[in-house]
């Protein structure tokens, strides 16, 4: 089989993965001197492995930095995260040791950033390559780059294929796993089936011991193993998926004194280990709220982000009255309800300082299995363009600052990131680092993302509407926002007066701090402005 589309759909496919490739690259994915506490303290973990030879990060706290992401036993430390990333992360981290000296404090290192290239970004690059090979199997040939790009660029996936979380990571294990179950169908008589399932659960479970919340998509994936009906494969997946899982409660055992102790058990902050306390791991009943939440709140909304994730349902529905392959339909749409119902009981669900409902994204390529699907027609296509040019559009925006946003921050890429850019604050790249203009440094990733917007309406055609009163449809609302951005509350303006006064370099003495402090107006707003000055004020040489 080939690991690229269809002639018809090969030029797009190659744009967008070039430019995914690229853009990984050109930004840094860093924001010195802040270091997310996320990040930091997986890559601790792995500073930890390999400099100190212990899973303790205490003395990788003292040198790269202390944060709110850590676990307690037995009066040491530990990150408080899955560790599947950082045991891959691992052999990396010592190859590059090997010419690199080690990294300084927070994750603006030459080593963290290259270690997170060579394992979350180019797994995700594997992964979208692999996406792109499946959509042409039976997809229209005309939409599989256009699906592709919408995936890769209009939604977060390419940000965190850029930084050292694990959602985009889990995403494409979880994919590739499902790819592999594929495949050893497809080999089916060849005397290799088994051994290519049990790769699949050997990914499965990597990705669960990466991100524990991902479990219900492995689950999915192991029920998709059962219905192969083949004893083989079946017992490859379970063998294969059995190893990471092993090196989880080995890991748990050592750390936490039992291999049932999950770290996030063992919670260091209080609210995180209250949190954790109850349900069921921090999970408890389903709430219709955040439901709503997680579609169309307007800081975190994936259909207000990424509006044609709302063609996975008239995907699934094409996709049954087709009826191929109807036990990929079945993991698909069953996966994919099942995840999002018992994330729907996670109390925390917002993700804290972050872009946009992350805990979501490990399901995207399953989701976008379904879209290429609703793809038939020129209309649904040329709606479809919209919907992908104003989601694109969306992210480029969001991520082109300091994407960290809290949920206060509603319509951040108008209320944030503009904001940002307008006083020349841009995310670190390569050219900020040969010190050119901050939006001189955006237009390079900016014109190839637009050229290969146009590339993907181009082998899409025939669209209706047009492809440039389509791509016009989907900007105009998207640029009407950027011309009106709504004002956030105060708790917001406080957080975005006080991350860019204390992390851009661009405004040492507070002055945008100051002006929103002396805006507080009632007692609980004069305690927020307080407690921001503390924390975000200049130090005390400089007032």
């Amino acid at each position: 089989m080939s690991d690229m589309p269809s002639p018809a759909g090969a030029n797009a496919a190659r744009a967008v993965l070039a430019v995914f490739a690229f853009l990984c690259i050109y930004f840094t994915g860093a924001f010195p001197p802040f270091a997310n506490g996320n990040e930091l303290s997986r890559f601790e973990a792995v500073y930890a492995m390999a400099e100190n030879r212990t899973f303790a990060i205490d003395a990788a706290v003292a040198r790269l930095g202390d944060h709110e992401d850590k676990s307690v036993s037995d009066g040491r430390f530990y990150s408080n995260k899955a560790p599947g990333l950082s045991f891959a992360a691992y052999p990396v981290y010592r190859a590059l040791r090997l010419v690199l000296p080690p990294p300084e404090r927070g994750t603006g290192s030459p080593v963290f950033i290259l270690t997170r290239v060579f394992t979350v970004s180019l797994l995700c690059l594997v992964a979208l390559r692999r996406f792109a090979a499946r959509l042409s199997e039976r997809s229209p040939a005309t939409a599989v780059g256009l699906v592709l790009l919408a995936v890769a660029l209009g939604t977060p996936f390419l940000f965190y294929a850029r930084t050292f979380f694990s959602h985009a990571w889990t995403a494409a294990l979880l994919f590739l796993s499902w790819d592999r179950l594929r495949r050893a169908e497809e080999r089916n008589g060849s005397g290799r089936g088994a051994q290519t399932s049990a790769i699949a659960g050997f990914l499965a479970g990597w990705a669960v011991i990466s991100e524990y919340s991902v479990a219900p998509l492995a689950l999915a994936l192991g029920v998709r193993a059962v219905a192969t009906r083949s004893w083989r494969r079946l017992t490859g997946f379970a063998l294969g998926t059995a190893v990471p899982l092993a090196m989880l409660a080995a890991y748990d055992a050592i750390c936490f004194g039992s291999p049932w102790t999950l770290s996030s058990a063992r919670e260091a902050l209080p609210e995180y280990s209250a949190l954790a306390r109850t349900g069921l791991f921090g999970f408890q009943l389903p709430s219709p709220r955040i439901a709503v939440a997680y579609l169309l709140d307007p800081a975190r909304g994936v259909l207000l982000f990424s509006p044609f994730l709302l063609w996975t349902i008239f995907g699934l529905v094409a996709w049954w009255r087709r009826g191929d392959v109807r036990r990929d339909w079945w993991m698909v749409a069953g996966g994919l309800a099942f995840f999002f119902v018992c994330m729907c009981g996670y109390p925390n669900w917002h993700g804290g300082w972050c872009l946009g409902s992350r805990y979501l994204l490990p399901g995207l390529f399953f989701s976008g299995l379904a879209l290429s699907r609703a793809l038939e027609g020129a209309l649904s296509r040329g709606l479809f363009v919209a919907a992908a040019a104003f989601a694109v559009a969306a992210h480029f925006l969001l991520t082109a600052s300091i994407p960290y946003f809290p949920p206060e921050m509603r319509w951040p890429e108008a209320s944030g990131s503009l904001w940002f850019l307008t006083r020349g604050w841009a995310a670190p790249n390569l050219g900020t680092l040969l010190e050119a203009n901050p939006w001189v440094s955006l237009a390079v990733p900016g014109l190839l993302t637009l050229w290969t917007l146009l590339v993907a309406c181009r082998e899409a055609s025939p669209l209706r509407p047009v492809a440039p009163v389509a791509v016009l449809l989907g900007v105009a609302p998207f640029a009407a926002l950027l011309l009106r951005p709504p004002e956030p509350p105060y708790l917001g303006r406080l957080w975005r007066a006080g991350v860019f006064g204390a992390f851009s370099g661009r405004d040492d003495a507070r002055a945008e701090l100051r002006s929103v402090v002396l805006e507080a107006a009632t007692p609980e707003e004069r305690r927020l402005a307080v407690r921001a000055w503390r924390w975000f004020g200049p130090p005390p040489t400089a007032r």
